[in-house]
């Protein structure tokens, strides 16, 4: 649930969000937009505006998709049917979730200083943003980029990242062949199976987009934290703790050295003999 407006004649609602669960203003805009700098505090609500856009068109995809299912079965089997729509959410979809890391690289901005910290894209899938951690950063700042390549910059999300910008660049610049609408067909087959549009043999492009949501949500509340940490006190640390999607209770806590030091003993496995 969303918090009630403040009472009084000047309240403005700044944010509304849709999720379930109101996971965005809950995780991200309430619990990670610091007191400390209006720049910060901007580049937040920014983010958490994006994240809503690319959470607002998976739904349309998501509810289109479901039309068409029922629209197909009434369908005879010779007709085939290249959505627009579906395309058209796609492309957007895919377009804000770039636009979303492009904005989220400028967190690091008000952290490091402007001079130190000039980049405004998401460059390389990623690999220019860990770069320029790692060589615009001083030795004193060397573990907080070691946590920030181990958890954002790693395979898993390399994977997907590649993923779903590569569809981005070939339905917006035509890479790779671009993305034609024949991708988007939906028809019945003979069995009376709807068959929709696919990511891969596997996966439709729905299913794909799910996930990729998912993904982003998570990597842009780590990306956050982690760039937060970079101010922390020695006496402080995190722990993270993965969440549902739809929890309302962010991944991450704010807690002492001495408590992570402990929650770090107690969650090492033993070596293998």
């Amino acid at each position: 649930m969303e918090p009630d407006l403040p009472t009084g004649t000047n309240a403005t609602k700044l944010f509304g969000d849709k999720t379930p669960n109101a996971i965005i203003l809950n995780r991200i805009l309430l619990n990670l937009a610091q007191p400390d700098g209006s720049e910060l505090i901007d580049l937040i609500v920014l983010l958490s505006r994006k994240l809503l856009s690319v959470w607002t068109h998976l739904q349309t995809y998501q509810a289109q998709e479901r039309a068409l299912v029922q629209q197909a079965a009434g369908w005879p089997t010779t007709k085939r049917e290249h959505s627009q729509e579906l395309y058209e959410e796609f492309d957007v979809f895919s377009v804000q979730i770039k636009s979303t890391l492009d904005h989220l690289v400028q967190v690091m901005r008000p952290i490091l200083g402007r001079n130190k910290w000039t980049m405004y894209s998401f460059g390389d899938k990623g690999e220019r943003v860990l770069a320029s951690l790692q060589r615009n950063t001083s030795k004193h700042h060397a573990g907080h980029v070691r946590l920030m390549e181990h958890q954002l910059f790693n395979e898993t999300n390399r994977r997907w990242l590649t993923g779903i910008i590569d569809a981005r660049d070939q339905v917006n610049h035509g890479m790779a062949g671009g993305m034609k609408i024949e991708r988007f067909a939906v028809y019945r087959d003979a069995g009376g199976t709807v068959h929709l549009p696919r990511w891969n043999d596997e996966q439709t492009i729905g299913e794909a987009m799910l996930i990729v949501w998912e993904n982003l949500f998570r990597y842009v509340e780590d990306f956050i934290v982690l760039a937060i940490n970079f101010r922390l006190k020695p006496e402080y640390g995190l722990v993270r703790k993965e969440m549902p999607l739809t929890s309302s209770v962010p991944s991450w806590t704010l807690t002492t050295r001495q408590a992570v030091d402990e929650f770090v003993r107690a969650h090492t496995p033993s070596k293998a003999i």
